[in-house]
């Protein structure tokens, strides 16, 4: 069976297993999402229409400031809203929806200036950091954009305003990619040896297959 990976995936597995066979292997289930996951899609939609020459509505009245913040870090460079990038097994770049598409990143916020590059990703939950994505995402960026030699991240925590930040350098693109290949390895053995336990968590009541799921706490 052919797999295909992005952040949200290879998160997906390592919460449980078995939901990723579930959602992704077996395709037996459809996770709908919830009120939050609406919630945030709704914003991320209205400050990507922002971005792109509209105005926030009420609701998201709040992030003008942050908008025009973006804009300014953007002066001088290129401004990429919702940017696709894909690669191939062998890492190199490709269409998102190629036949040989591997792994998708969408980033929020990509500016690109010369050298340096800024990626942005908004959250509309509780703030727990994971820079993983954001190792990710500079990868990618690293390798569509060769021209570039630091990405700054941030994780931009909306209700609150907060920020986490990290900066990555090609000098270290080989550890990255190791790192990334690693988790997507542990996937391909589960699916080598059909293996895929359940792992309960205080996840289990957001998930579709908690219902014939003898391990979910609910």
């Amino acid at each position: 069976m052919r797999l295909t990976h992005s952040y949200s995936s290879i998160k997906l597995y390592e919460q449980c297993p078995y939901r990723y066979y579930r959602q992704r292997v077996a395709k037996d289930i459809v996770d709908e999402g919830g009120e939050a996951s609406k919630y945030g899609e709704r914003i991320h939609t209205f400050l990507e229409n922002r971005l792109k020459g509209s105005d926030l509505p009420q609701e998201a009245a709040a992030y003008e400031p942050l908008c025009k913040s973006v804009e300014k870090i953007a002066q001088g460079g290129q401004l990429l809203i919702e940017q696709e990038l894909t690669l191939t097994e062998n890492l190199t770049p490709t269409g998102w929806w190629d036949a040989d598409a591997w792994l998708r990143s969408k980033l929020d916020i990509l500016v690109i200036k010369g050298a340096d590059a800024v990626v942005m990703d908004w959250k509309t939950g509780k703030r727990k950091v994971d820079f993983f994505q954001m190792q990710l995402f500079a990868a990618q960026v690293l390798k569509h954009y060769p021209e570039v030699q630091r990405v700054k991240t941030s994780l931009v925590w909306l209700k609150t305003m907060e920020m986490d930040t990290e900066t990555y350098n090609r000098v270290n693109i080989n550890s990255d990619w190791a790192e990334i290949i690693k988790r997507i390895q542990r996937i391909y053995g589960s699916l080598e040896h059909d293996n895929w336990p359940m792992r309960p968590s205080g996840l289990c009541r957001y998930c579709p297959a908690r219902h014939d799921c003898d391990s979910a706490l609910v």
